[in-house]
């Protein structure tokens, strides 16, 4: 409830300041002198239409939500986006859709990650594979519940180079598709700890997640204790699951 009451607070201000209450301050000094809110800008993008609007993400620094909207390149309004939206430009559309369906995933998995890192934290180390940011300057750590039988797991892993140009990932393959998802999952248990490099981790998991690989029969109990504790009502309830967090 309070999270919609703040939303519905930007929302209203963004409103107000679209009809012109307009302050000549930067976008988050406006926004903390309306609201009482202290925000920051955590992404902001060029849109193609109009040169004098820009596409931001917005995070409201005490709980962590995040907002999508407008402003112009003097930060003087803030108009945030509902589902409701339309535009000519196909370029414009596609990365308003984007952004948008990244903010409420990211806003739904806010919820439960504070029980979904507890439970990752009591996991064997042999389950949660650790990848350094190839970036010296990166501050994110990305947390991602992944099966490798998930057709949108398998497209997050073609993303792995840019998610570790932003920082440190901590993924955890579940297998909670079947027998075959557990038979990879056990698979790549074993052979990742064998490991010596993050490279070879990644070609692992490049292999295995491969929608031809087709792993053997092997024993799956720790892939079973890792879905019992990860996945179910208040926790992960489908994959895959991110959590973004500043180090």
């Amino acid at each position: 409830m309070r999270r919609a009451t703040r939303y519905m607070a930007l929302c209203l201000l963004s409103c107000n300041i679209f009809f012109g209450v307009v302050q000549a301050s930067k976008l988050t000094d406006m926004i903390n002198k309306q609201t009482g809110q202290e925000v920051s800008v955590i992404k902001e993008q060029q849109l193609k239409q109009d040169s004098n609007l820009k596409l931001v993400t917005i995070k409201e620094l005490k709980t962590g939500f995040r907002v999508l909207g407008f402003t112009n390149k003097h930060e003087s309004f803030f108009l945030a986006i509902t589902s409701a939206f339309f535009t000519s430009n196909d370029d414009d559309r596609n990365l308003i859709i984007s952004e948008f369906n990244l903010v409420n995933h990211y806003n739904m998995t806010f919820k439960t990650q504070e029980a979904v890192k507890k439970a990752i934290n009591s996991l064997p180390n042999d389950a949660i594979i650790n990848l350094a940011s190839t970036n010296k300057n990166a501050k994110k750590v990305f947390y991602i519940v992944s099966d490798p039988m998930c057709p949108h797991c398998q497209d997050e892993l073609k993303r792995i180079n840019d998610r570790l140009n932003e920082g440190d990932v901590k993924m955890i393959p579940v297998g909670w598709m079947g027998k075959d998802s557990a038979y990879k999952v056990a698979e790549i248990y074993s052979l990742v700890k064998e490991a010596k490099t993050d490279s070879e981790k990644i070609k692992i998991l490049q292999k295995i997640y491969n929608p031809q690989y087709k792993a053997k029969p092997r024993d799956t109990k720790m892939v079973e204790e890792v879905v019992r504790s990860l996945m179910g009502e208040g926790k992960v309830e489908g994959t895959p699951y991110i959590i973004e967090e500043d180090k």
